[in-house]
């Protein structure tokens, strides 16, 4: 099949290997994020591994009515997406400062509100065509409230959580709901932490794996691998030993 995809925050990290990736693999591209200039890059490296058409929207995710427009003139251009992918995030580190709320807020627009908006308009045209991908990308982070990052937690457990159900609820629809969970990538975004963080893996890398989950349709994808088994003992973890454990985790990974 020849898929046409649409993805947010491609202008960098995850979303710029994964672009990269599926153009690799000869597929059609909507690429979407708020840098122009950093697109154009990432358009040139798409065209020149081979996809046969990419289309930019410059745009800010998180701006409702103009992301809303941009998905739909991008869904159009394609002829009809048969995957959307919602990866567009931020950070949003937890902080004491006294713009503690502005910098939670974003994150929480952009990781929760802007990525559901995409999935939700997506989901309704899909279903106008009976079938198609949707994706999003959440994180391990989202498995608990991790130390210095709760907001963020916070944003991944939530979009988790909604891909479940949307998950469910499609299935019988042929929109089959596709969630990955990163660990730790090699991205600007892990750039902040100077300490040791497990398991680290270049974003090409990464790409491949999520590229494939997302094509195979896989419900759950986690990359490294040694995180899908992290995953769930985060989960079960009592809390005080979660406490314990993390408050000293995270000090060696922040640096």
């Amino acid at each position: 099949m020849n898929e046409k995809i649409i993805l947010t925050g491609a202008s960098d990290g995850i979303g710029k290997a994964m672009a990269i990736e599926f153009a690799r693999r000869g597929y059609s591209l909507a690429l979407m994020a708020r840098r122009k200039e950093a697109l154009e890059a990432v358009k040139a490296e798409c065209l020149k591994a081979g996809s046969p058409q990419v289309i930019l929207e410059a745009v800010d995710v998180a701006d409702e009515t103009p992301f809303e427009a941009a998905l739909i003139r991008a869904d159009e251009a394609l002829g009809g997406a048969t995957v959307f992918i919602a990866n567009a995030g931020v950070m949003g580190r937890s902080s004491n400062a006294p713009d503690s709320w502005q910098k939670v807020k974003l994150t929480l627009n952009v990781n929760v509100m802007a990525a559901i908006h995409g999935l939700e308009v997506m989901k309704v045209r899909m279903l106008g065509r009976g079938g198609g991908i949707l994706a999003g990308v959440s994180s391990i982070a989202g498995a608990r409230g991790m130390p210095t990052g709760g907001a963020y937690s916070t944003s991944k457990a939530a979009l988790t959580t909604h891909l479940e159900g949307l998950r469910v609820d499609l299935k019988r629809f042929n929109i089959s709901v596709v969630t990955i969970a990163p660990g730790f990538i090699r991205t600007p975004m892990t750039s902040h932490n100077h300490g040791y963080m497990p398991f680290l893996m270049n974003s090409e890398v990464a790409a491949q794996r999520f590229c494939d989950g997302v094509l195979n349709r896989k419900r759950f994808i986690v990359a490294p691998l040694p995180y899908r088994f992290i995953y769930p003992i985060l989960q079960m973890l009592p809390r005080g030993l979660f406490d314990f454990l993390m408050a000293r985790a995270y000090k060696m990974i922040r640096g």
